[in-house]
């Protein structure tokens, strides 16, 4: 069957409309977006006076007269307000003699340590080059699977390096990090994104990306970013006080899976199972063991795990705590006083 030329182009033009995915994604791509976010993206630099090296290595080169070289943990990071704070990956400026930050008009400046959360990763700078406005910070609350979004660092050192991908989901919570939430996507992040800006298709920086889950034998995993709300609420604690007096409750966490549901007679896989209980811990304290299932943190209903990380996050105050857990069928209230 033969189309007639008015025919074909308007088939042309369909087909070509439906290749753009939306959500921001216009003719230039992601530029647009991207235009918004990249002037407060930033590099990182960790430096310490020489790096680790094997002590053969160390050998040569004092015999050779070589000085140990400065060695620095490349990073990314971006502004949060327009007074010159800057936040990263904990990992990548702890533990360094001197941290340095790279603007988008390749200027380096020293920056001061405000604090740092190495549990959760997060730590605050401040640059004396205080922006002309306030940069353009969003919500990931309102991210959803599906939702296309990118990130800008220093990957392998390759100077602003921008990648997209999309979400692949919301609220992920793992075992080993009890107390921290995650975003997830598929984009590529490599040695170097840590800390770096996740952008939403409009510009707006919506999380802090952090690191990849590889899968066995090295296959692509997922990529996890905490969302800016979290970023932002441990920033504003270590401005008012340079360190987080947060509790730890001293247990690993996960979700109910459908096989314990189905065994423990319930039938739902609402609350949070108990993993493990660390000795001389606070979960200790209350009587919290392994296979609980917590189903209320302080008045508040745990339907995941991640609802149970959430509340930790805010936790502050130990005295008064209460947790409803069910054990063996029994539904008990654990308290610390």
């Amino acid at each position: 069957m033969r189309l007639h030329r008015p025919l074909l182009a308007l088939a042309i033009a369909l087909l070509a409309g439906c290749a753009q995915p939306t959500g921001g994604f216009q003719r230039d791509g992601f530029a647009v977006a991207m235009g918004r976010a990249l002037p407060f993206a930033v590099g990182v630099y960790g430096v310490a006076a020489a790096e680790p090296v094997a002590e053969g290595a160390a050998q040569g080169e004092a015999e050779r007269g070589e000085p140990p070289m400065p060695y620095a943990r490349v990073g990314a990071g971006f502004m949060i307000d327009n007074e010159g704070h800057v936040v990263t990956a904990a990992h990548v400026v702890t533990d360094t003699d001197e941290v340095l930050v790279k603007l988008a008009d390749q200027r380096v400046l020293p920056a001061t340590l405000v604090g740092a959360d190495t549990d959760l990763d997060i730590a605050l700078l401040r640059i004396a080059s205080p922006g002309p406005v306030a940069p353009p910070l969003g919500r990931a609350t309102q991210l959803r699977p599906g939702h296309w979004v990118l990130s800008v660092g220093e990957p392998y050192g390759l100077n602003r390096s921008v990648a997209a991908g999309i979400v692949g989901g919301t609220d992920r919570h793992f075992s080993d990090d009890p107390e921290l939430l995650y975003l997830q996507t598929d984009i590529a992040l490599n040695p170097g994104n840590s800390g770096g800006p996740l952008i939403n298709a409009q510009g707006e920086i919506v999380g802090m990306n952090i690191r990849t889950v590889v899968g066995a034998y090295g296959t692509p995993g997922v990529s996890l970013s905490i969302p800016i709300e979290i970023v932002l609420s441990i920033a504003a604690e270590m401005r008012s006080g340079g360190s987080i007096a947060r509790p730890r409750l001293g247990a690993e966490f996960d979700d109910v899976t459908p096989q314990q549901a189905i065994a423990s007679g319930r039938g739902t896989t609402q609350g949070s199972v108990v993993r493990t209980v660390r000795r001389g811990s606070q979960a200790e304290r209350m009587g919290l063991k392994p296979d609980d299932v917590i189903v209320a943190m302080n008045d508040k209903p745990i339907g995941s795990s991640a609802d149970l990380a959430r509340i930790l996050l805010g936790w502050r105050q130990t005295a008064g705590t209460k947790l409803v857990v069910l054990r063996g069928g029994v539904v008990l209230t654990l308290k610390l006083d």
